[in-house]
């Protein structure tokens, strides 16, 4: 989590240890990691909302996240991925086991690395269902109080 919004680092080897967005994507690529927003566009969790002053900064973002609630939000970030030629990406954001496999890449190389950075990738996905979310929010109550 950064003073932005989320940010994932790919093929890291050490702690980031700061939570100021460019600071982090700095620190992701003096490890020479792959900056990718996740979810970017969401409105109702922590989503980076990426502007044209950030499109050198990161490698890819996810245009295809199984629990984004309203599909405006995976649409945008595909729509933005293509109008500035970022990489793409797409993950489960699995919260429970029922969740993992919803959403992802498939490439056809052995250097995934590589594959995310060419962007020589096909995303895949379906969406998450809503009784996770809610699952999601009570076990945030829970542990909060408990």
């Amino acid at each position: 989590m950064t003073t932005k919004g989320e940010v994932i680092g790919l093929f890291l080897s050490e702690e980031i240890k700061s939570n100021d967005f460019y600071e982090v994507i700095d620190e992701i690529k003096a490890q020479n990691g792959i900056v990718v927003l996740p979810h970017p566009f969401d409105e109702w969790r922590h989503g980076s909302f990426p502007d044209e002053s950030d499109v050198k900064s990161i490698n890819s973002i996810e245009i295809l996240n199984s629990r984004c609630v309203k599909d405006k939000y995976n649409q945008n970030a595909s729509k933005f991925a293509k109008k500035y030629k970022l990489g793409t990406t797409g993950g489960s954001d699995a919260h429970f086991a029922n969740e993992i496999g919803h959403a992802g890449i498939i490439v056809e190389t052995d250097d995934i690395y590589e594959a995310i950075l060419k962007n020589n990738l096909q995303v895949f996905g379906k969406r998450s269902t809503s009784l996770n979310h809610v699952l999601t929010k009570m076990l945030k109550t829970w542990k909060k109080y408990f």
